[in-house]
C-alpha cells in the first residue's frame, strides 16, 4: 500500500519511508554527500548557492538516513530521510546541485530546504555503478 504525503505544521508536504526501508548512510554515501554539497553547483539560475546554504544543508547530515533506493538496479541512487522517516515532497523550490565522476553524473536534490535525493545516473546504460564514487573523484560541473 503506498504511503500517504503527510502535512506538517507549516504545510510543507513530506512522505514518509516505512520503517524497513529506513537506515543509517554508509560510510561511502555520507562521503559521496558530503563532496557533492562542498563541490556541486547549482542547475537554477534563479538560485545562486550562497555559503549559507551548503552550510545549512550541511548541518542536516548528522541527522539524514537512507530511505527508499531506486528499483534499477544500475545504481545506488537513495531517497533521503530527516530522523522522522520524512522526506520532503518535490515542488517549486527545488534545488539540484550537480557533479560528475568519471562515467556518470552525481545530483543532490533539495526539497522545501531539506535533503531529499542522492543520485548518480550512469553514462552508459549498460554498465552498473552499484556504489557511489570515492569523494576525491566526485568534481563540480
Amino acid at each position: 500500500m503506498p504511503t500517504r504525503p503527510e502535512r506538517d505544521e507549516t504545510g510543507l508536504v513530506s512522505r514518509p519511508t516505512p520503517p524497513d526501508q529506513r537506515r543509517a548512510l554508509t560510510q561511502r554515501e555520507r562521503q559521496a554527500l558530503l563532496a557533492i554539497l562542498d563541490r556541486g553547483t547549482s542547475s537554477r539560475d534563479d538560485h545562486p548557492l550562497e555559503s549559507s546554504d551548503r552550510a545549512r544543508w550541511r548541518a542536516q547530515v548528522p541527522f539524514t538516513r537512507a530511505g527508499r533506493r531506486c528499483g534499477c538496479g544500475q545504481c545506488p541512487s537513495i531517497e533521503l530521510t530527516d530522523s522522522q522517516g520524512l522526506t520532503p515532497a518535490d515542488g517549486d523550490g527545488r534545488v539540484v546541485l550537480d557533479a560528475w565522476t568519471p562515467g556518470a553524473l552525481l545530483m543532490l536534490f533539495v526539497d522545501q530546504d531539506q535533503l531529499s535525493y542522492l543520485e548518480l545516473a550512469p553514462m552508459d546504460h549498460d554498465d552498473a555503478m552499484l556504489e557511489f564514487p570515492d569523494p576525491d573523484d566526485i568534481h563540480p560541473i
